[in-house]
């Protein structure tokens, strides 16, 4: 319970949402499955359509949908984030990125092989295009 006073404390001082929960009791390890299943973000987040969004961020960058490059690899690694049961973690990244930008809190550009991901890159996770630079996706699931 603690973990989650400071947590809201934090929220408080920045004047943004906070867990209104609390660890189950019966857990002793670090990551409850319980906890991470309720993904503590707005419902906005949790259900939204992440083919939606990412169409509207590919479009948003000037490139076609059917037949751009950008596209194809979206839909590509969106398939591997699917295959391995991701998609919640990836609606939970757009709430943390957006929460970032309406607080002005500034994060990095990019670091480790998480830049090889192109989906990461239109959520604003890091700042390089992993297609302009020709990173493979694979580097990024090691």
């Amino acid at each position: 319970m603690q973990a989650i006073e400071q947590y809201n404390h934090f929220c408080n001082l920045f004047m943004i949402s906070g867990i209104d929960a609390e660890l189950p009791a019966d857990t002793n390890d670090k990551y409850s499955y319980k906890f991470v299943d309720n993904w503590y973000m707005p419902a906005h987040y949790k259900n939204l359509s992440l083919e939606q969004e990412l169409i509207l961020r590919v479009e948003n960058l000037g490139y076609s949908i059917p037949n751009s490059v950008q596209w194809e690899r979206v839909k590509t690694e969106y398939a591997e984030f699917e295959n391995r049961g991701l998609e919640p973690l990836l609606k939970y990244m757009i709430y943390l990125v957006d929460t970032m930008r309406e607080n002005n809190i500034v994060s990095g550009v990019g670091r480790g092989s998480s830049v090889a991901s192109y989906i990461l890159y239109l959520i604003g996770v890091h700042k390089i295009d992993s297609i302009k630079y020709e990173l493979d996706f694979k580097e990024f699931l090691r």
